[in-house]
């Protein structure tokens, strides 16, 4: 997998962040999304579970000199690839899917109903952000 399509110097990270798929984020969209630190109380095993568990999910993406990355076999096994992948870009990070797997997902909603859903939640995003003003 080539990794130029990112940051040049930010390091880069797979991350376990959507079901069924691998994440690959920038440090700082890795930080956005999944947190950098958690004030997290020592005596709240509950906590503690949860904070292991969102930065265990995450490796740092080891990159050769031809700029491609081979994806760890803990983060192939987690998303189901056995052979042909395929890349969704959104916005600040990409999904790796396995081909067979991506194609059943994406088979299980319409067009008109994925759109349906992104603009009521932009019109809601956008509503809340007038309310603020």
């Amino acid at each position: 997998m080539y990794m130029s399509a990112f940051p040049q110097g930010e390091p880069l990270y797979f991350v376990e962040y959507a079901p069924g798929c691998i994440s690959v984020m920038p440090q700082s969209v890795k930080d956005r999304r999944v947190g950098r630190e958690m004030d997290i109380d020592p005596d709240n095993e509950e906590e503690f579970d949860a904070m292991r568990f969102i930065f265990a999910s995450s490796v740092k993406v080891e990159v050769d000199t031809q700029g491609r990355a081979k994806i760890p076999k803990y983060f192939r096994e987690i998303a189901g690839i056995k052979k042909e992948v395929v890349t969704v870009g959104l916005t600040d990070f990409i999904e790796i899917w396995d081909r067979d797997r991506f194609e059943e997902k994406r088979s299980q909603m319409t067009l008109r109903e994925a759109n349906a859903i992104y603009y009521r939640k932009r019109r809601e995003a956008q509503a809340g952000h007038e309310q603020d003003e």
